[in-house]
């Protein structure tokens, strides 16, 4: 068994094996549980592996790179709205009266 790719979370592995079982190669997980009960040491241990037999190492790597072509295309937005502003003139608007008109002293 060759690694093909590591992903920091067994979700994105299984996702990726998938892939590569709908093209036709077999693969198999390498220390999933162990990251998903100590998922902290993902990193320490090089994540989850996904693993194919050495003949199906090229077509897993030709496959591994249309995959993450695939993961990167998309509709995004060139200008993401940033709510930042919005949120701080809400909260000026709304805290200035309050200082301005707040509570005052009781008589």
């Amino acid at each position: 068994m060759t690694t093909v790719a590591t992903f920091i979370t067994p979700e994105e592995a299984h996702l990726f094996r998938l892939f590569l079982e709908s093209e036709g190669v077999e693969a198999i997980l390498f220390d999933e549980h162990f990251v998903q009960l100590f998922w902290h040491y993902s990193n320490a241990i090089g994540g989850v592996r996904v693993a194919v037999d050495e003949s199906d190492q090229e077509a897993a790597s030709a496959i591994f790179h249309q995959y993450m072509v695939a993961l990167r295309i998309g509709d995004y937005p060139l200008h993401p709205v940033r709510w930042w502003p919005i949120a701080a003139i809400a909260s000026l608007m709304m805290g200035i009266p309050l200082l301005l008109f707040g509570r005052r002293g009781s008589r």
